[in-house]
């Protein structure tokens, strides 16, 4: 075969190839298939031993949380990023049910739904859903896509009990520190199973039990363990790879950048301190060392100095003054690029992590927020799939076993038209509204798109713009408001 790469032929030496330009050719370089494979002096620091994802995550998850979150509580841009999360995964309102039961004719059960979306919206209150009684269903989600982001995986432990007056759903949840599980415990079991990174898994590695750290949770993470089964247990990561039992920080890929970062600005600020402080030394030029006028103190000769005052100098001594001339002017243009780099990293737009506006316009702007939204969609749905579905579900299976959701189907059938569901995360204003708006309608027009696309697109269920109207538009005929625009 000849082509592209050269000629190839089955031997057991490598082959030169002589270059174009003609020449000797024990001169010319061994041509290789993949340049990236390459083992030379300049490839030298590349890692080539290959390893497996979960070896590589028990070697390093330790380090990589406790780096990260010792990032979350001292670094600037890591609690920008974090926040950043928050605010455009789950946002001021989080994620809204929407049940999508329907009845044997295929139409939309639109009472059911609406009494489950009722009842769902009662659970997630405070003193319902969480266990300590201090969060809302919506202060989970932020913690949780927080905890994601930050430590790379959650982990949350359902609960079902008897109902009581303030949850008479009998289903609660409690937040797991993702440090609780005993990343060292490995054993195959005598059933077959395997316990791999704290995790019991079958022969498909399908998650059957999780070995956690029970008590207080302290530095050393020593205390008993306790087996709890998957069925109770939400464990949530974003896979890299196949096989991944465990995730990593989201910020993994960037955190050695921010700490460089951090480390050099600290060094900056330091140098331009001590340089606005206009220090020096006294000499003489003898050498000697006879004690200043201001005193001597363990074996230092010290002078005071105040802002605006100049002392003379004793008899015989020089002045040299040290003055850094750091930061220089590069200072603003390095440290920008610096930025540009982790946020392209985190896969956040640059002005939205510095909060830096210089050099933007409206063009690159939208560009950049447009792609960038589509990256907080993608990690909705993640998170909406792997972590708000199982809880909708558990909590529907309780609700209607001990009778707070009543229908004319046994249990078993009302789970099985009810568990479908769908659910809509927070959207963004349009860019530029009017025409945006403009853009939407005439899609609406030439039916390319439809009026609850478009609702969907903005965040908002288009039934509960339909009744709002509604309800409106009566109440404005019921006082006598005319809604006729005058031209």
């Amino acid at each position: 075969m000849r082509g592209l790469f050269g000629f190839f032929k089955k031997t057991t030496k490598p082959q030169l190839v002589q270059s174009s330009a003609g020449g000797n050719p024990r001169q010319n370089k061994i041509r290789r298939v993949f340049n990236a494979a390459r083992v030379d002096r300049l490839a030298d620091d590349w890692k080539i031993n290959t390893t497996s994802i979960n070896e590589d995550i028990k070697t390093a998850i330790g380090k990589l949380r406790a780096r990260a979150r010792d990032l979350e509580q001292n670094n600037e841009i890591a609690r920008r990023f974090l926040k950043l999360v928050e605010t455009h995964v789950v946002g001021s309102r989080g994620f809204r049910l929407q049940v999508a039961g329907k009845l044997r004719n295929g139409n939309p059960d639109e009472n059911v739904n609406k009494i489950i979306e009722l009842a769902f919206l009662d659970w997630a209150q405070r003193d319902s859903c969480e266990i300590t009684g201090r969060m809302s269903l919506v202060d989970v989600e932020r913690l949780q896509i927080r905890t994601a982001a930050r430590d790379g995986e959650l982990l949350i432990r359902t609960y079902e009990s008897a109902p009581t007056p303030e949850n008479p759903y009998g289903f609660t949840l409690e937040i797991l520190d993702p440090a609780r599980i005993d990343t060292q415990k490995e054993i195959n079991l005598s059933n077959g199973n395997k316990v791999r990174l704290g995790i019991e898994i079958d022969e498909r590695t399908r998650p059957v039990a999780y070995w956690l750290y029970s008590g207080e949770i302290k530095n050393n993470f020593g205390q008993k363990g306790e087996r709890v089964p998957a069925e109770n247990i939400i464990h949530a990561f974003i896979s890299d790879r196949p096989e991944q039992l465990r995730g990593v920080p989201w910020m993994t890929g960037v955190m050695f950048a921010i700490h460089m970062l951090s480390a050099y600005q600290e060094a900056a600020v330091t140098a331009a301190r001590i340089g606005a402080a206009k220090m020096g030394f006294y000499k003489t030029p003898d050498g000697s060392f006879d004690a200043l006028a201001d005193g001597e103190e363990a074996g230092e000769f010290l002078t005071d100095a105040e802002p605006g005052h100049f002392s003379p100098l004793p008899p015989g001594y020089e002045f040299e003054q040290f003055n850094p001339d750091y930061p220089h002017q590069m200072y603003a243009e390095f440290t920008s690029t610096v930025k540009r780099d982790i946020s392209s990293g985190l896969c956040v737009s640059y002005h939205a992590l510095s909060g830096d506006l210089t050099d933007v316009n409206f063009s690159s702007i939208r560009s950049g927020t447009l792609e960038e939204r589509e990256n907080w969609m993608v990690l909705q749905d993640w998170f909406s799939g792997s972590v708000l579905n199982p809880i909708y579900r558990r909590w529907l299976k309780r609700a209607l076993a001990v009778g707070v959701i009543s229908t004319p189907l046994s249990n078993t059938e009302a789970y099985a038209r009810y568990r479908r569901h769908t659910w809509q995360g927070r959207r963004w204003p349009w860019v530029d509204p009017k025409k945006d708006i403009e853009t939407a309608v005439t899609a609406i027009n030439a039916r390319l798109k439809s009026p609850q696309m478009v609702a969907d697109e903005m965040g908002v269920d288009s039934e509960k713009v339909i009744d709002e109207i509604a309800r409106f538009e009566k109440m404005a005929d019921e006082k006598g408001v005319s809604l006729t625009q005058e031209t």
